[in-house]
């Protein structure tokens, strides 16, 4: 198995979008005066998708959300030419190779969050050619059953979620994952709405 293509596009929210409230939390901007609120270059409407394509017909989906238009442009210009053509199951040698390339602009930010797509990208292949979710690639489960409850959406204060078992404790933030406390037919027609709502550049 070999890396056949690698490609990434951007894709922009073009939908409405619920201002942060105040004091929502903080960020490296409150100590600098601005015209602006603050959050703004915080929050995250857009997003880069990786895909990677084996010569015997796999692809691999990553992600990356910082920065996704930088993020898109290492991937295409820097990380690509590092990947094609080798085996995906190389796995240790891709990164050491991506991260060490870009060591003397890289280490950390967006050149980090873009090795990281090709690396899910790279974990989706391996669970998808041994027909396997990747959790098992990484371990296995840890427990039989786990309990999780999803808080309201309309909920102002942090929900504590506890599993079955005892002295296990999850705290969740209800603007976590809006979309997990909805009905399937709701769950739908946000999913339908949110894709009218983005656009692609590739």
């Amino acid at each position: 198995m070999k890396i056949k293509s690698v490609r990434a596009r951007v894709f922009e929210w073009k939908g409405k979008t619920v201002p942060p409230q105040g004091n929502f939390c903080s960020n490296a901007m409150d100590l600098v005066y601005s015209n602006t609120e603050s959050m703004r270059t915080f929050r995250f409407h857009s997003w880069s998708v990786v895909e990677i394509e084996t010569d015997d017909g796999i692809t691999g989906l990553g992600n990356v959300a910082l920065a996704p238009a930088i993020a898109k442009a290492i991937i295409d210009q820097y990380l690509t030419p590092l990947v094609l053509g080798q085996d995906p199951w190389d796995y240790e040698y891709l990164w050491q190779r991506m991260y060490r390339a870009t060591h003397a602009w890289g280490r950390k930010g967006v050149t980090m969050a873009a090795i990281s797509a090709i690396d899910l990208a790279i974990w989706d292949i391996w669970g998808k050619s041994v027909s396997k979710p990747v959790f098992k690639l990484l371990g296995g489960r840890t427990k039989e059953k786990f309990r999780f409850i999803t808080p309201s959406s309309t909920a102002s204060t942090w929900t504590r979620c506890r599993p079955r078992r005892k002295n296990t404790w999850i705290r969740a933030s209800p603007c976590s994952s809006p979309a997990s406390a909805m009905a399937p037919r709701t769950a739908r027609k946000a999913w339908r709405f949110a894709r009218s709502s983005v656009t692609t550049t590739t």
